[in-house]
């Protein structure tokens, strides 16, 4: 089942293993993920993959073991994590996920700019892990992919 495998990438502290938690109907514990975490769905990768440059083709080689990208942008974030067109060097989909909208000093706009920016085509996933607000769409995205 390697095939419907699904890659998350994000800054760190974006919310990729909290999403990986409620779309496995797991406790939602922070854990700093410090070291690629692969799960029966997932490729949960280390914020820092996508932080530090000498790190992108870590990214680019499990794409190759992945059906999707889920490109996680943290709503609160004031900064770009993602280069200019960085998703373009992948031959799989990449979905735009937008995480922590629930919080007050959620800026949906700027995060949708900030995917853009990044080559990520919308519509974008704009989820509230904790609330599980829109989580039910992502589950459904899931069960396509693994039928």
């Amino acid at each position: 089942m390697h095939d419907s495998k699904i890659l998350l990438i994000g800054g760190v502290g974006t919310g990729k293993t909290t999403l990986k938690q409620a779309l496995s109907d797991l406790p939602l514990i922070y854990q700093k993920t410090q070291a690629l975490n692969f799960s029966e769905v997932f490729i949960d990768c280390p914020g820092e993959y996508l932080e530090i440059p000498r790190y992108y083709h870590v990214i680019i080689d499990l794409s190759h073991q992945v059906s999707e990208i889920w490109a996680l942008q943290d709503a609160t974030k004031t900064y770009l994590t993602y280069p200019p067109k960085f998703v373009r060097v992948f031959r799989k989909p990449v979905i735009g996920v937008i995480t922590k909208i629930d919080l007050p000093q959620a800026n949906l706009e700027a995060a949708r700019s900030f995917l853009n920016n990044a080559g990520i085509a919308q519509p974008f996933y704009e989820i509230s892990a904790l609330h599980k607000k829109n989580i039910q769409i992502l589950r459904t995205r899931i069960e396509c992919l693994t039928k």
